[in-house]
């Protein structure tokens, strides 16, 4: 009976998994594993840790997301490009009719 817990211990702090892999590995609920865990010492240590973590694993790729996606203007917009733009959307938008 033991067995299970000690090598969940060890998935948990040492090999960074997570309970849904641990559930999965060691064939015990999920429900227990966590209920285990939630009884060690560190473990709430051990979540806020991974939850920071996480937070900038997630924070740096929205940025290198914005960097490669949000990067579709040509860089050298000039004025008269502005002012043809504008001049084009307004032909359009004056030969709508709205009701």
């Amino acid at each position: 009976m033991n067995n299970w817990k000690e090598r969940a211990e060890v998935l948990f702090f040492k090999d960074k998994l997570n309970i849904n892999r641990i559930s999965e590995k060691l064939g015990v609920s999920r429900k227990s594993i966590s209920k285990y865990l939630g009884s060690r010492e560190g473990y709430q240590e051990e979540r806020e840790n991974r939850k920071q973590l996480n937070s900038e694993k997630r924070r740096e790729y929205k940025r290198e997301w914005d960097r490669k996606n949000r990067n579709t203007l040509p860089r050298n917009i000039t004025a008269d490009d502005l002012k043809r733009d504008h001049e084009t959307a307004v032909k359009i938008l004056s030969a709508e009719k709205y009701h």
